[in-house]
């Protein structure tokens, strides 16, 4: 099979679904040395999706076309068509909700592929920006029809898109995302890298965009109702951009005094440094509303640190009986949870032994979530969507 992938959508910093996409890639290089794979992304970013095997092939795209919103949208729905055609598609693999829905014009039997991480769009809108929230409800719907499979990330989310896009239970593939290999490296941070990011405590750590949907405030009150003890031992760091609607984490914090010092904002941190961190820290935290996977509460694991995380959505899905959960809209039992943790990351530096058990149990849980697997299901997705597609 000839197989593209639409990247033009994927930010050069590789969080979200960008992470998703650099994952993908890794595990279809480690699993597919057959087909062929044309890769259509912007020219200023093609050295940073990890490509090196021969049957992968960039289509370079001008990124200063694909700046603006409206032209982005007339490249997609009309030139990625005719390239489709003229690169003799068998199957087009869209990551990002959208795809070129007059594609049936140029190319009748090119299969679509479609990858939905969630359906926030429609139950959780009050953390969406309006104008964008109802693109993408548009975007979904017209997608989830044309597709002739849909990928998605966990079981939970596949029972929200049969619910939203009413789609059969056979329409729908779950591969689960992975973890990178350095994730599980014992190797302790440097002093300096540290220092870089003014950390000079035990820390709580969160990784993520800095959005509602994350519940940053809540985890911060969570973190205020500790003990004066704990805070004075224990900082939270926070590292992630500033996504959208995020002024209610700062407000946050600067009403409450007890929180004076004690959080650190980094911004975005590239994995070369985010990974060390997370090595370095005590606890891990991610009290999301909702995830359609949540794959840092898994690199939490891998990490081999105590992990807190939600009750509801993919994240207690994924846990699977690991971590300390809570409810999220509860900032009582956020606090009840990370204090949890920290007597957890308490015991194993006293080198308890159930304590260290159940950290090797969570590292082993975490194995089982590889971009490899990933990789080798999603190619499962392409071969049944070209026989949906060719009668085959």
């Amino acid at each position: 099979m000839r197989v593209a992938i639409d990247l033009t959508a994927t930010p050069k910093n590789k969080t979200g679904i960008g992470r998703y996409m650099l994952g993908l890639l890794k595990g279809l290089q480690e699993s597919d040395n057959e087909n062929e794979y044309i890769l259509f992304a912007q020219d200023d970013d093609l050295d940073g999706f990890g490509v090196y095997k021969d049957n992968f092939k960039f289509v370079p795209v001008n990124h200063r076309i694909l700046r603006k919103q409206w032209i982005r949208v007339l490249w997609e729905q009309i030139v990625l068509p005719f390239r489709i055609r003229k690169q003799a598609i068998d199957v087009l693999h869209c990551p990002n909700f959208t795809m070129p829905y007059f594609l049936r014009l140029f190319s009748h039997k090119t299969a679509v592929v479609g990858t939905f991480h969630d359906m926030t769009y429609f139950f959780l809108p009050e953390y969406h920006v309006g104008w964008k929230r109802e693109m993408f409800k548009a975007y979904i719907k017209m997608t989830s029809k044309a597709c002739d499979k849909v990928i998605t990330i966990s079981q939970n989310s596949k029972a929200d898109i049969a619910k939203y896009c009413k789609l059969r239970n056979k329409d729908v593939s779950v591969t689960y995302m992975g973890v990178k290999e350095k994730f599980f490296d014992t190797a302790p941070a440097s002093d300096s890298t540290l220092q870089n990011y003014g950390i000079d405590s035990k820390f709580i750590l969160y990784v993520g965009t800095l959005e509602p949907r994350k519940n940053i405030p809540g985890l911060i009150e969570g973190y205020a109702g500790l003990s004066d003890q704990i805070r004075d031992e224990y900082k939270l760091v926070i590292i992630g951009k500033k996504g959208w609607l995020y002024e209610e984490i700062f407000e946050t914090v600067s009403k409450d005094s007890r929180l004076k010092d004690k959080i650190v904002f980094t911004g975005y941190v590239a994995d070369e440094d985010m990974i060390p961190l997370m090595r370095a820290s005590s606890v891990f935290a991610y009290v999301s509303f909702y995830e359609g996977f949540g794959i840092p509460v898994i690199e939490g694991m891998a990490s081999r640190k105590p992990v807190v995380t939600s009750i509801g959505s993919s994240l207690e899905e994924i846990a699977s009986g690991f971590g300390f959960l809570c409810d999220p809209k509860n900032t009582k039992t956020i606090t009840k949870a990370l204090d949890e943790a920290i007597a957890e990351d308490k015991a194993i530096e006293r080198c308890e032994e159930q304590a260290l058990l159940r950290l090797e149990k969570q590292c082993e849980h975490a194995k089982m979530f590889s971009w490899k697997e990933c990789g080798k299901n999603s190619i499962k997705a392409y071969e049944e969507a070209y026989e949906v597609r060719n009668g085959k």
